[in-house]
């Protein structure tokens, strides 16, 4: 039976497989996403300052036991000219090849909104990867419109 709980410190052995597939497919559709060579430990050290910020919520599906999928919640701060003090901000979601298109990410997704509620964001923003068509497919059914383009140049390092 597929749980969503939230996530603690002593998960991040579970969600860091999670997030490094995640980013290997992000990187096969786009070099930008290029990874250091081993990056495990550097995501564990940001998932630690994450997890232990009030403003950070992570939450962790699990069937039998098994991690297979995990949502990164935020609440971010807007500059003070702007009437909404704050905003909700989904930094990362991974589920497990195996369990998409079976509910996971709503369900992760649905835990998350409650959680922005309860902190009182307004509207919620998150980045995702115009390669990432099923990633796009599924933030769509959720409500998410798109807002801002990224633009990208690469420059040449001088020598």
């Amino acid at each position: 039976m597929l749980t969503v709980r939230r996530a603690r410190l002593e998960d991040i052995e579970a969600i860091t497989p999670l997030w490094l597939d995640m980013m290997r497919e992000h990187e096969s559709r786009d070099p930008r996403f290029k990874l250091a060579t081993s990056p495990e430990a550097a995501y564990k050290g940001q998932f630690r300052e994450m997890i232990e910020n009030p403003d950070t919520a992570v939450f962790l599906a699990e069937e039998e036991g098994r991690a297979v999928g995990y949502l990164m919640a935020l609440v971010l701060r807007n500059p003070p000219f702007f009437p909404n003090n704050s905003y909700g901000f989904v930094a990362e979601m991974a589920v497990a090849p195996d369990f998409r298109r079976t509910g996971v990410g709503r369900r992760l997704w649905d835990r998350a909104l409650g959680w922005f509620r309860r902190k009182g964001v307004q509207n919620v923003q998150l980045n995702v990867s115009r390669a990432n068509e099923s990633g796009m497919r599924f933030w769509n059914s959720v409500g998410f419109r798109e807002f801002l383009t990224i633009q990208w140049l690469d420059l040449e390092v001088e020598t």
